[in-house]
């Protein structure tokens, strides 16, 4: 006999002889596909073969930990939940420590957010390749400049290796400062 388990992510839930006896109830999922999914969104959990949302097999349970002390029947000889009642106690840490595959997002969401980073990244790339364009055009203008004063002998050539040294440490830190830091 298989031990049936919480399917709760970080829940360690077991339906054992004495669950009943500690309090401890367990729950299947119902067959309402519309109260069904509520119970699969409340729990964010992601089943990662598929790349989407954790889908309950038949037998699949929640145990009675995840869910507020009025969401139960208790006037009956056994336990049963309301109906229509939606599990909502679920630890956050334990989503995010034990399975790295849990997210607190839905995944159309998720998308949204990666398609908007790879837009802005794809956005700085082509302005830093722009600027990178007007940089050149600036260092070549300025050698042609700094040529043009040597060729008329207004500047030595020990001056225009400076100042080609100079404009290119120049250019080099302005890039650094304004667009990488």
């Amino acid at each position: 006999i298989m031990v049936k388990c919480c399917s709760a992510i970080g829940c360690a839930s077991r339906c054992l002889p004495n669950s009943k006896l500690k309090g401890l109830t367990f729950h299947v999922f119902p067959t309402d596909e519309n109260v069904k999914r509520k119970w699969v969104l409340a729990m964010k959990r992601l089943d990662v073969n598929a790349a989407g949302i954790w889908e309950p097999k038949k037998g699949d349970v929640l145990c009675s930990r995840h869910f507020k002390k009025t969401d139960f029947d208790r006037t009956a000889p056994n336990i049963k939940l309301k109906p229509g009642v939606i599990p909502s106690i679920f630890d956050p840490s334990s989503h995010l420590q034990e399975h790295s595959y849990s997210v607190m997002d839905s995944p159309k969401k998720l998308k949204h957010k990666l398609d908007h980073v790879i837009s802005e990244l794809e956005d700085t790339k082509k302005s830093l390749r722009n600027v990178l364009d007007r940089e050149k055009r600036f260092q070549k203008s300025l050698r042609k400049t700094i040529r043009e004063l040597k060729d008329e002998c207004l500047i030595s050539q020990e001056t225009a290796n400076r100042l080609e040294a100079f404009c290119w440490e120049c250019c080099q830190e302005r890039i650094e400062r304004d667009y990488i830091s």
